[in-house]
């Protein structure tokens, strides 16, 4: 008696794992065909990341206007309304300043800066636009 409701128990296990199994499988071949209806590049999905081009001189004198700009793109695109385009400026010393920047009209989200100081800054605009945010860092030097 105990070896045949042992060899039920087993069976059933059994028929158990391999149906576990077989919907596994069916999952992810429903994926991978859900996938090439789709292609395989970023491109014919639909996904586009945000890019930032930071424009700014290497060097600058203490005391310069210095002019900063950036040009927010997604899918080679000018995003004219940018949720934020907010610059952080960074010291050597670990000290910052945040400047928020507004779309100029034409391509591009500009600030001025005049440092006071010399040494290395790091700048970083903050950005947030169709969802994405990106913070990508340039340095200048500041003679």
């Amino acid at each position: 008696m105990k070896k045949f409701k042992f060899t039920i128990l087993s069976a059933f296990l059994i028929l158990l794992l391999g149906a576990c199994g077989s919907a596994d499988d069916q999952n992810q071949t429903s994926g991978s065909d859900e996938h090439a209806k789709h292609g395989d590049t970023e491109e014919d999905a639909g996904v586009y990341p945000l890019k930032v081009d930071m424009q700014l001189p290497e060097k600058a004198a203490v005391g310069e206007e210095v002019t900063i700009r950036t040009i927010v793109t997604l899918n080679d695109e000018i995003i004219e309304d940018a949720d934020e385009v907010k610059y952080e400026i960074r010291s050597e010393s670990g000290e910052s300043e945040m400047i928020v920047a507004e779309f100029d009209g034409e391509e591009s989200y500009p600030i001025t800066k005049t440092f006071d100081e010399p040494g290395t800054y790091k700048v970083i605009p903050h950005t947030t636009a169709r969802g994405q945010h990106t913070m990508p860092a340039k340095e200048i030097i500041i003679e």
